[in-house]
């Protein structure tokens, strides 16, 4: 699997995040083989494939849930080792997962607090969660209870 990004396209030097012969076993099963990608800045890119074609399992590897069996990984140019999520999201690098993972009996704010590093208070972070919720048009009460919410709340 190769990044296709036409020449000219991108923005300075050194791509964002890079995978170099990125390639993730589990036992004798191939997962991913080899990827490389180029991932430029200000740019939106596509993941696309057959069910079983090792996307999410490369995504989870960018994303630092798993580790990769070979190869390596850039973030502005400078090797990048990833233990886990919060290393990801301290450079930006987020995950939004195809299946819910949330916990019902807990309110939106509580299940979003347990993303975080918990350096900010709750109360804070409630009322920055309502604020971007308004902002970007999605009206959710960050204390409603999630078994509440619709799907598409969810």
């Amino acid at each position: 699997m190769s990044d296709t990004t036409p020449g000219g396209m991108h923005c300075g030097d050194t791509p964002l995040l890079q995978t170099l012969r990125l390639t993730k076993r589990y036992g004798t099963f191939l997962a991913n083989d080899n990827i490389d990608i180029d991932i430029w800045p200000n740019q939106i890119h596509a993941l696309l494939g057959e069910n079983g074609a090792g996307k999410s399992t490369l995504v989870k590897t960018i994303y630092g849930l798993i580790q990769p069996s070979e190869g390596e990984m850039r973030w502005q140019g400078k090797t990048m080792v990833l233990p886990g999520p919060s290393d990801a999201r301290a450079r930006g690098i987020g995950m939004v997962f195809q299946h819910f993972s949330l916990f019902e009996n807990l309110t939106v704010a509580e299940n979003i607090a347990l993303g975080l590093d918990g350096r900010e208070p709750f109360k804070h972070m409630s009322a920055r969660l309502e604020q971007l919720s308004r902002a970007y048009g999605l009206p959710l009460d960050p204390r409603r209870d999630v078994w509440r919410l619709s799907v598409g709340e969810r």
